[in-house]
């Protein structure tokens, strides 16, 4: 910010503008396994991202209004257990359904390409709003 002429003591706490992008990170609801998110979540921050993690057994309500209400670049789910799939898919049927154009970041221990590419980017994957794993 110095070099750029500002002076941090004039800067807002709020002031998300001198982030690469803004990034919100769940883990989706009935899974408690957060170490993953939390790894990616250090690593995206050390990168100059700004970093938005809502915790653990995250409601899809939850997920999509934060997602609104922080405006975020993309968002991302993790999930370490089997169920923890399907809560995935619904939180994408529901982001197509709300007219969402926010990329969906995939990860977690039981997630795979295959399963991105099979059961989430049909109900939530365009070039503008792709579904990543």
């Amino acid at each position: 910010m110095i070099e750029l002429g500002i002076d941090p003591s004039t800067v807002t706490e709020d002031d998300d503008s001198q982030y690469a992008g803004k990034v919100l990170m769940a883990t989706v609801k009935g899974d408690v396994h957060d170490i993953g998110k939390n790894i990616v979540a250090v690593v995206l921050g050390c990168n100059n991202y700004k970093v938005y993690d809502i915790g653990v057994m995250v409601t899809c309500e939850k997920i999509l209004e934060k997602a609104k209400e922080y405006d975020v670049d993309v968002i991302g789910l993790s999930g370490l257990i089997t169920p923890s799939l399907d809560e995935m898919v619904d939180v994408a049927k529901e982001m197509s359904k709300q007219g969402f154009k926010t990329p969906l970041l995939i990860g977690g221990a039981t997630t795979s390409k295959m399963h991105t590419a099979v059961k989430i980017a049909p109900n939530y994957f365009t070039l503008d709003h792709p579904a990543i794993h």
